[in-house]
């Protein structure tokens, strides 16, 4: 059974025409025609007058017509007063249970020979439900596959997924955090390509998510809820917990606990509290950890999870990680692939979505999804300029493309929001908005993207939804020069950002600077215990004085021998130590000569 609507409002600007189509999109209906100041659409839900009464109270001055005949539809919506819904006798027989409904007697539709019975719905009797709202994004469900992942969990705590780039492994995991809500604790994170390798960047992430800290206000609300939660776990050595995960979050402006330890102990200590957390935490409920792109986990993570698996062996924690390779730097691994989605499943699914059939060419679930965003896109502003008064030869229709062209005319027919997601491109893949130099009024601009399939919110940032779509549209994106530097003076003013000071700045050609803050980077990382990723900032930053000359002046050539040099030799490594003290001696030597 199919219901039709129709809204009747005037003036409407082309960001309220697409919020409306987006509401009523969610409450699973859809715009099937614009006409002048007017609004044709449909559903086979009769409750989505709840949705009708919601845009009645975001736009008085509209007026809604509802009936099981489109004609009955645009009728009802052009005789109503603002604000009111008349619905015809059908109708009424079928929602007079849930609703008030006043009768106003037998009027005169345009269109119609004969007066028919009209009402006008008033509020719900009783709480009358909406219906379930929609996904954002349409979905094909792995459930078997799902079944099959739990099967291997029972075998095996520590998995890798194989899926090739665009194979849908966002969805995936969506549906099993969806499916797994309620039995299972679940913390989840992935390692961005773009500005890959920031030192513990996934085990920040699960250790903000595991104190619930995200959205604690300041410091010191961070901090309250870092001791809370230790002590809710009765940890035994809570003062050493405490003042550890303070060093480890900086959160702490006192001298770090942390560098009083010996290096080659550092990530131990921080490991045996983190996995003594986890472990308590489990005691309640299984935990599983979910590392998305984990081709790009720093080296230091990636020991740092080593051991969190060695740990947490006997305990009920399983640990996922997800790949487009079917190796990683981890051992212990069982693999398991992702199977692809069939083409006979996305061709249903685009004809599902959109209404129509089509024969797909071989493809990836991440390519349809764009089509389809790109096709509602493309139909909302078709059916606007028919809103609007224009006529058009044709009906609407738009071909399947390759990825790059359904991206660049996603990214065309944006407008004036084009500069607001190529410069979060060009920022970096994973977005706080408090981290992020925003332009006035722009903060909303966050939710429209993500309601549009740009970015997701993940806890208290945001991320793009697929690298290949954040790759694509960093190309696109203009003046990424200058847009580099400007992102590198500003993060490079902020304490704890060296490391993606020193990656704008390499991308601004400013390599005097890069070179300046990969050498903080390194410095940081050994701080925090993370000497492999130390070590391997050193490394980039010789390798950059070595390319390019003119910017590594002496005095900083030293100092980077030196760094490496210290580094080693805590590390008990004293050939290696020795070789970049050698270095430094030789370079204040050639400094005395002259």
């Amino acid at each position: 059974m199919h219901f039709h609507f129709g809204i009747n409002i005037p003036k409407l600007t082309k960001d309220q025409f697409f919020h409306i189509a987006d509401t009523i999109e969610r409450s699973w209906g859809r715009i099937d025609i614009g006409e002048k100041d007017l609004l044709i659409g449909s559903s086979k839900e009769s409750n989505i007058l709840c949705c009708l009464l919601q845009l009645k109270q975001e736009y008085p001055e509209a007026r809604f017509g509802f009936s099981q005949h489109v004609a009955l539809a645009r009728g009802l919506s052009k005789i109503a007063e603002k604000g009111e819904i008349l619905i015809s006798e059908e109708i009424e027989k079928i929602v007079i249970d849930d609703f008030n409904v006043t009768c106003l007697g037998m009027l005169s539709i345009q269109g119609l020979a004969n007066e028919i019975l009209v009402c006008r719905l008033e509020k719900p009797t009783k709480d009358v439900k909406p219906p379930k709202q929609k996904p954002a994004a349409p979905h094909i469900s792995r459930r078997s596959q799902i079944e099959s992942l739990e099967h291997h969990l029972t075998v095996t705590k520590a998995l890798l997924v194989v899926c090739p780039t665009g194979g849908g492994k966002t969805a995936f995991f969506d549906e099993i955090v969806d499916q797994w809500r309620d039995q299972k604790i679940i913390y989840r994170t992935a390692c961005p390509s773009y500005m890959r390798g920031i030192t513990f960047q996934p085990i920040t992430d699960l250790v903000v998510q595991v104190f619930e800290i995200d959205t604690a206000g300041n410091i010191e609300e961070k901090q309250k809820r870092i001791e809370q939660k230790l002590k809710e776990l009765k940890i035994v050595d809570i003062a050493t917990s405490y003042l550890s995960m303070l060093d480890f979050l900086s959160l702490s402006d006192e001298e770090s606990i942390l560098e009083k330890i010996a290096l080659t102990t550092r990530v131990e200590v921080l490991t045996d509290t983190v996995a003594d957390i986890i472990k308590r935490i489990s005691w309640s409920k299984p935990v599983v950890l979910i590392t998305e792109d984990a081709e790009n986990m720093d080296a230091s993570s990636t020991i740092f999870m080593q051991q969190l698996m060695t740990k947490l062996a006997e305990e009920d924690v399983s640990f996922i990680f997800c790949s487009y390779l079917s190796h990683t730097n981890l051992s212990g691994l069982q693999e398991f692939e992702l199977q692809e989605i069939v083409k006979k499943d996305l061709s249903k699914l685009v004809e599902e979505t959109i209404g129509e059939t089509m024969t797909l060419p071989p493809t990836t679930p991440f390519h349809v999804m764009q089509y389809i965003r790109l096709y509602n896109e493309e139909k909302l502003s078709y059916l606007y300029r028919q809103y609007q008064g224009e006529t058009s030869i044709a009906g609407f229709a738009l071909s399947y493309h390759d990825l790059k062209t359904i991206i660049k005319r996603r990214f065309e027919i944006l407008n004036d929001k084009k500069n607001f997601i190529s410069n979060l491109t060009i920022a970096g893949v994973k977005i706080r908005p408090d981290e992020f130099p925003l332009e006035e009024g722009n903060t909303e601009l966050f939710g429209y993207f993500v309601r549009a399939g740009y970015l997701m919110k993940r806890y208290d940032y945001y991320i793009f939804a697929n690298p290949i779509l954040h790759d694509e549209l960093y190309e696109l994106a203009a003046n990424k020069k200058n847009m580099h530097l400007r992102f590198a003076d500003y993060y490079s003013r902020i304490s704890g950002h060296e490391e993606q000071a020193a990656f704008h700045y390499r991308k601004a050609k400013n390599y005097r600077k890069a070179i300046e803050f990969l050498m903080k980077s390194a410095k940081q990382a050994v701080r925090k215990g993370g000497y492999e990723s130390g070590i391997a900032y050193y490394n980039q930053a010789l390798e950059l004085c070595q390319r390019k000359r003119d910017a590594a002046e002496l005095e900083l050539v030293i100092a980077l021998n030196e760094g490496l040099a210290d580094v080693h030799r805590a590390l008990g490594e004293e050939d290696k130590a020795l070789k970049y003290y050698k270095v430094v001696l030789d370079s204040y030597k050639e400094i005395l000569k002259e």
